[in-house]
């Protein structure tokens, strides 16, 4: 799918839908590349790694009339597969935006059996951030799902304002520590993050 396609079909969805409070998943999108971006109502959208399980969901969730719906089927589940595998490898699914914030995966550490990864993250908000929550997906060599964890990235001090992630201003996590992750089944680093909740002050 080309890239003048995907905005046409980003402005028949997005002109439909009246924005409320949190954002809505309006649907699917497979590019040229094999990637699959989700849509939001609020004028986001993110990289998904689509698994051989949902593929006949996926290919049915925005009207065949907007979207060809030969785009993902159930038959093509190997392709699917072997589409999830690079996106994941290729390090876009890294990185989430949401609610003005950006986080990035940055690096990992190991001690003793608990991982510890990094990340960097950004605000465009004109609030000061005090918390950012994201759902880890994290998979194995073979970029099969391993397990999910939702973490605070991102945790200001209560009544200190140098601590909030201010706008322009990019800051590192902490470290934020793992359990249950095989060390020897995670050699490839594949993880995909999700912004969930961003909260301001």
């Amino acid at each position: 799918m080309s890239s003048r396609y995907l905005q046409y079909t980003l402005f028949l969805l997005l002109s439909s839908v009246t924005l409320g409070s949190s954002a809505a998943n309006l649907g699917t999108v497979t590019l040229d590349s094999g990637a699959t971006v989700l849509l939001h109502d609020d004028y986001t959208w993110e990289y998904i790694a689509i698994s051989t399980d949902n593929v006949e969901e996926a290919n049915n969730t925005i009207p065949s009339d907007t979207i060809d719906s030969t785009a993902v089927t159930a038959s093509n589940s190997v392709q699917a597969s072997n589409n999830k595998s690079s996106l994941l490898h290729s390090g876009l699914l890294n990185t989430a935006v949401k609610y003005d914030v950006k986080v990035t995966y940055s690096d990992s550490v190991w001690r003793d059996q608990a991982l510890g990864l990094k990340f960097i993250l950004s605000s465009d908000n004109a609030d000061g951030v005090v918390i950012v929550k994201v759902a880890i997906s994290f998979y194995d060599d073979n970029a099969n799902k391993i397990t999910e964890k939702t973490v605070n990235v991102w945790q200001a001090t209560f009544r200190l304002p140098e601590t909030y992630l201010r706008k322009g201003e990019p800051r590192n996590s902490r470290v934020i520590w793992i359990d249950g992750i095989d060390k020897t089944n995670w050699t490839n680093k594949l993880l995909s993050l999700k912004v969930i909740e961003v909260e301001t002050r």
